[in-house]
């Protein structure tokens, strides 16, 4: 008797380097009429089946700093989800090898919704197309091992007016010799996520920077997030300035389809060690 063993592993985004899927752009905008389009390669050299599903969620930070994905805000869903009304086309095909896939996201919006930026996460799941492996046995097992691979981006609707701004309401700082961490408690304004960047500097007495970290920012509503720094040497007993400035700018998404906001800088003294 002959049997087939099917196995199927789904792989976390931290594997995506592995997959032999390649996505543009990272992240889907789409435009006035609800329309958008992301490119599906297949860099191998075997068949993939694709296909393409949408969740709500949303990048966050957990209490010790880890980036985690949200999706089980229920109620942030209702009135921010883009994922009920969005469908890609197509949703499911199979990509030769070496080529490439035009998908469209078209978004259909329900009267009466209100203005804001509507956001889902688009997910792009692949499975190479694995010949069965025959056995040699006329009583062995026939075995063939697919690996699922997932890959998850953003997409991002905005509807009527939209604008964006963040405010910093709170910072704390912990040392142990030469390592800072900074933990910011922040909220959002306005009706669209606030993406951009953010640079932080911490500054002596004297006005010598001591550390400076500059990073990305998704915040989508209100939240905590933690910035380490490894300063060149102890810092002296004594009072430091320490300055946040956000802008919405970013390196990897045209600046047409950010929510531009005016800079925001939030400045304190804190102790140090």
């Amino acid at each position: 008797m002959k049997k087939m063993l099917l196995f199927l592993l789904c792989v976390s985004p931290l594997a995506q380097a592995l997959a032999q899927v390649s996505l543009a752009p990272t992240s889907v905008f789409l435009d006035k009429n609800g329309i958008g389009s992301l490119y599906i390669s297949n860099n191998s050299e075997i068949p993939q089946e694709i296909t393409i599903n949408f969740q709500f969620g949303y990048s966050d930070q957990d209490s010790k700093g880890v980036l985690i994905m949200v999706y089980d805000d229920s109620a942030k869903a209702k009135t921010n989800g883009l994922h009920s009304m969005v469908k890609a086309f197509p949703r499911t095909f199979i990509l030769p090898p070496k080529q490439q896939q035009l998908v469209r996201i078209q978004a259909r919006v329900p009267k009466g919704m209100a203005p804001g930026m509507y956001f889902t996460r688009l997910k792009v799941g692949s499975v190479a197309q694995v010949p069965d492996v025959g056995s040699a046995a006329n009583e062995g097992v026939n075995t063939r091992v697919n690996v699922r691979f997932e890959q998850v981006i953003a997409a991002f609707y905005k509807y009527g007016a939209v604008n964006t701004g963040v405010v910093v309401d709170k910072v704390e700082t912990t040392t142990d010799s030469n390592f800072l961490s900074m933990k910011a408690d922040f909220r959002t304004t306005g009706n669209a996520p606030y993406l951009g960047k953010v640079k932080t500097i911490i500054r002596a007495p004297n006005g010598t920077v001591v550390a400076e970290n500059s990073q990305t920012a998704a915040l989508y509503f209100e939240g905590s997030r933690r910035t380490n720094f490894r300063l060149s040497e102890v810092p002296k007993p004594g009072r430091y300035e320490l300055e946040m400035r956000f802008e919405t700018v970013r390196s990897d998404i045209p600046p047409e389809d950010l929510v531009q906001a005016a800079p925001y800088v939030y400045k304190t003294s804190i102790q140090l060690p």
